[in-house]
């Protein structure tokens, strides 16, 4: 194996072999503004690079309005794998039943020119109402059964931000695989400590970890940065502050904060993908490079304890917000959809 190869990992029970770093495809859709890669070129300039490194995994979803766009440039990419896996995910707001589980299915398969989705995940229950609606009859379990009946879909998951829907996924018993943006990091190890991996881990789920950045501060840092971001919302300053103390320690050890986050994430035994995000082949080429640090665990739990932070100023303990309510500024107010 080179420094710029990307091992493979089996992801939980589902007997899908791939690419332990997933690309992330928001950026090449409707995304925020920080994580949008821009144009065609630029786009097939990644992916080329992703799969030179040994990326197998691209990482999509219905809300990120850029299948269509995808499945078009993947076409011209010098270097698609054969075995390349294609997930995607279908609800952040939709209804979730079985009739919306279908129109995004047949939506995305022709998209994305598949005969079959091996992974198909529901994107972002909020509550204990989703998950009823999730498992009630007619409701999106049921047919995402009907679809796996029919060979459309392969394993079946639940992608979401929020602790509640993910403990819930995971002792249903009725899901192969949990993805869970911004739940363990350096700055956040709430998939964890709260036992959440663990239990997963001994149903032979799959764990994915998504955005190891955050939506980005850990991959920007704070130095000389003006407006940090959470989730791509301003960071709170205690956020700020325990990052910069992060910061001075991977200076010590000889290593950027964005490498360290990778490493992080990457060398955690309960956790089999870390879906990552960039915005240039340059970017995608230190990604891989951070699973090459050298850096033991025990140096990597250091940089996560200097920069230890009270989690309720990241959405603990419900982590339906990245951050309380009570932080939200006023002209902010009127989008924030709890």
């Amino acid at each position: 194996m080179t420094q710029n190869t990307v091992p493979s990992v089996t992801i939980g029970s589902t007997g899908i072999t791939t690419s332990q770093l997933s690309l992330g495809t928001w950026g090449v859709g409707k995304a925020a503004a920080a994580a949008t890669i821009g144009d065609d070129e630029t786009i097939i300039g990644v992916l080329e690079a992703a799969f030179d490194a040994g990326i197998r995994y691209l990482d999509s979803a219905d809300m990120y309005e850029n299948e269509d766009r995808l499945g078009r440039l993947l076409g011209r990419v010098r270097n698609r794998p054969d075995e390349l896996l294609i997930a995607t995910k279908y609800g952040h707001g939709k209804p979730f039943t079985a009739d919306g589980v279908r129109a995004s299915v047949e939506k995305s398969l022709l998209a994305l020119s598949l005969q079959s989705i091996p992974l198909m995940m529901l994107h972002d229950p909020r509550d204990a109402d989703d998950m009823a609606a999730i498992y009630a009859p007619g409701g999106s379990l049921e047919g995402l059964r009907t679809l796996q009946d029919e060979g459309l879909v392969g394993s079946i998951g639940v992608a979401t931000g929020t602790m509640l829907p993910l403990q819930s996924a995971v002792d249903s018993g009725e899901f192969d695989v949990i993805q869970f943006p911004r739940l363990y990091t350096l700055i956040n190890r709430a998939a964890k400590t709260s036992g959440l991996l663990d239990k997963a881990r001994q149903k032979g789920m799959g764990t994915q970890l998504a955005a190891p950045f955050t939506g980005n501060i850990l991959a920007t840092g704070v130095r000389g940065v003006e407006k940090p971001l959470y989730a791509y919302w301003p960071a709170q300053p205690e956020v700020i502050e325990a990052v910069g103390r992060m910061q001075d320690r991977t200076d010590e050890l000889g290593v950027t904060i964005a490498q360290a986050a990778v490493a992080y994430v990457a060398s955690e035994p309960l956790i089999d993908v870390a879906v990552i995000g960039v915005r240039s082949p340059a970017e995608l080429t230190q990604n891989v490079e951070s699973l090459y640090t050298g850096l033991t665990r025990e140096q990597l739990e250091s940089i996560a304890e200097v920069g230890a932070v009270d989690e309720r100023l990241m959405g603990a303990p419900d982590f339906v917000w990245p951050f309380p309510l009570d932080r939200v500024p006023e002209e902010l107010k009127d989008v924030v959809n709890r």
